[in-house]
């Protein structure tokens, strides 16, 4: 009898996931079955009737389609998520899941802690009259939500408000009730809630409108809030921690990209933001936060913003305190670079540094119209191009900037100008380099307007904007409290204390640098099919067009240390073979190319080191270069594959 009693106490005690069962969904059966895998349900209103356990899966068939919304109310358990994602033939498409014509949300998770939503693709097609989301995790009077992961999805043409088709009201599409790809809110007045540990990771989002991925929250009252977010939040504060957006890429977004409002501690790296604020009407960042504390943002790309009214790559917005961006590149916006926005409370202790612009057009830094305290701005790379008028720094008059702008690199050239307005004397700008078509700040001190000699500037490669030898940000660096332990590209910053976003050591200079701008394939062979056309991404300057088979050879000088390659390519169409890209004897191959390629610059690697050994990055991602028995030892090509293919910021630099 104590062994049976004994055995039942330890089936008891067993976690749930240990009877965890699958339920199976397919949209094309003609008839609903029992929920297993040889009698799937036809329709996710089934999931209503499942009492799902900690361990429990909900699998939907990949190739179908389910035209309703997919609703999750109950929870996992630490260690046994409810897992909602695909199953069947990994060849065939994810399945869809697009709601109806009068739903809001086409995946609405209610609440629900430890849950895993992945594997799916959703759209949420609409007339942008009312809010529209792909995704909504949403929480009212619910406590603590914890562990809900959200990764793998791609969200597209989800058709929401935005305040161009609202008559122009610029709130319309944020804030409560936000319309989007992903959506995030906290909401309620009685029982303070908040979400723990929610990881979004690798998710697609394209064609959303408004916001890409955004966060919100009801819990949000604090003395530092700035007094007009007191009508759009009620509830006195409760941050959310724990919050890792990482590895996203969203394209086409209607309004801001990745929102961080209402959290503590959140880190945001690698993604990346290509087209943001499309035909809005508001106005719209790249990737930013405001009422929150110690946000994390490395690593990220933004690019392609599309208006003036803000449209800077990233926001150190109000009410928000400890943000550090580090690492992270811009290009191309028309707002500019950064936006420091704080209102009648002030943006606390801020952090910039180690960060690459290029080619960002109103503004290097716009301040709003509030106090400044404990910012600092320092050791970053800015790269200004042809026809560009941008102002370094705009700011309001009669404030407290307290703000370190020191051992930055900003560089000018072509027709425009880099021009000043501030009137701060707490704003201390000390010991950069400002060089070419720059006004004179005068309340700058120890500027160097030399050269600053960078390896290949007006390029977006990361690596155009190394030191040459006999660059004047070498070792020129001032010291800066809490610097960071290594630059951009992982060198320590003790080893060198140079300007800018790179502490590494002098570089080679490159062999030769082709950006196309001069509107010929000059020092190239170059097949049928290969013309010079305006940039495809709306980029400054052209770009060499290849169509379908096309192909672009030129000669390049080996060394006994070793050789790069770096090339920008843009595909255009999915599937099949996108492009063939050969150095000496090594080919690297891009194909099968998803949704999420296509549109937008990439950046190849093609190193070959010392030891004759190869190794290739698409965008700091290894790809496989294979040696060849034949092909010169001298010459790198590019060849377009079954559709057109673009090409531009090539360089060969010698190790």
């Amino acid at each position: 009898m104590k062994s049976f009693i004994s055995q039942c106490l330890l089936l008891a005690a067993l976690p749930y996931g240990i009877n965890a069962r699958d339920y199976y969904f397919d949209g094309s059966a003609s008839t609903s079955g029992n929920g297993q895998q040889s009698s799937p349900f036809n329709t996710l209103s089934a999931i209503d009737n499942l009492s799902l356990n900690p361990g429990d899966s909900v699998l939907l068939k990949r190739g179908t389609r389910f035209s309703e919304t997919l609703t999750i109310k109950r929870s996992g358990s630490q260690g046994s998520p409810i897992t909602i994602g695909s199953y069947g033939d990994t060849s065939l498409p994810l399945p869809i899941v697009s709601a109806k014509p009068s739903d809001l949300n086409s995946v609405l998770l209610v609440g629900p802690s430890f849950i895993t939503l992945q594997d799916l693709e959703i759209t949420n097609p609409g007339n942008n009259k009312t809010a529209r989301r792909g995704v909504y995790l949403y929480a009212q009077d619910a406590g603590e939500v914890r562990g809900v992961t959200i990764r793998r999805l791609y969200i597209h043409d989800v058709t929401g408000y935005k305040p161009s088709t609202s008559g122009g009201n610029k709130a319309v599409g944020k804030y409560a009730n936000a319309s989007g790809g992903l959506v995030v809110e906290a909401a309620g007045n009685n029982t303070p809630t908040y979400f723990r540990d929610l990881l979004i990771e690798d998710n697609v989002i394209r064609d959303v409108g408004r916001q890409g991925i955004y966060t919100w929250s009801n819990w949000c009252r604090r003395d530092a809030l700035a007094a007009f977010w007191r009508s759009l939040c009620s509830q006195n504060w409760k941050a959310s921690t724990g919050l890792i957006i990482r590895n996203n890429r969203l394209f086409n977004i209607g309004g801001d990209g990745i929102v961080v409002h209402g959290h503590e501690n959140a880190v945001v790296h690698h993604n990346r933001v290509h087209v943001f604020n499309l035909n809005n009407g508001g106005v719209s960042a790249g990737i930013w936060t405001a009422n929150a504390d110690g946000t994390l943002f490395q690593y990220n790309v933004v690019s392609g913003g599309k208006t003036t009214n803000d449209g800077m790559s990233y926001d150190v917005d109000h009410s928000s305190s400890g943000t550090v961006y580090e690492y992270n590149v811009s290009h191309d916006n028309e707002g500019g670079f950064f936006l420091l926005c704080p209102y009648d409370t002030p943006t606390k202790n801020f952090t910039i540094r180690y960060n690459l612009s290029v080619n960002d057009r109103a503004r290097v830094i716009e301040i709003c119209g509030g106090d400044l305290v404990g910012g600092k701005f320092y050791k970053n790379t800015v790269a200004i191009g042809e026809g560009i008028t941008s102002a370094i720094v705009t700011g309001p008059n009669n404030r407290k900037l307290d703000v370190l702008f020191s051992d930055n690199i900003i560089r000018k050239v072509g027709s425009g100008k880099g021009t000043w307005n501030l009137n701060s004397s707490a704003f201390k700008v000390d010991n950069n380099i400002f060089y070419g078509s720059i006004d004179t700040y005068a309340g700058a001190t120890n500027t160097n307007t030399k050269g600053p000699n960078l390896a290949a500037p007006g390029l977006r490669d990361p690596n155009a904007y190394v030191l040459l030898a006999g660059s004047p940000a070498l070792n020129s660096a001032v010291a800066v409290n809490g610097d960071a332990a290594q630059d951009f590209f992982g060198n320590p910053t003790i080893s060198n204390k140079n300007q800018g976003f790179y502490s590494g050591g002098t570089t080679q200079e490159p062999q030769w640098i082709s950006t196309f701008d001069q509107g010929t394939t000059s020092g190239w062979t170059a097949a049928s099919g290969v013309s010079v056309v305006a940039d495809p991404a709306g980029d400054l300057g052209q770009s060499a067009k290849l169509a379908a088979g096309g192909k672009l050879v030129r000669a390049y000088q080996p060394s006994s240390s070793g050789v790069r390659f770096d090339v920008g390519l843009l595909f255009t169409s999915t599937g099949g073979s996108a492009a063939t890209v050969q150095v000496g004897k090594y080919v690297v191959s891009l194909d099968a190319v998803a949704a999420a390629d296509v549109g937008y610059w990439r950046i190849l690697e093609v190193t070959i080191g010392s030891d004759g050994n190869a190794r290739a990055l698409l965008d700091g991602n290894a790809v496989q270069a294979k040696a060849q028995s034949s092909g010169s030892a001298n010459t790198v090509s590019v060849s377009a594959g079954g559709s057109a293919l673009y090409v531009d910021d090539a360089f060969v630099v010698s190790l």
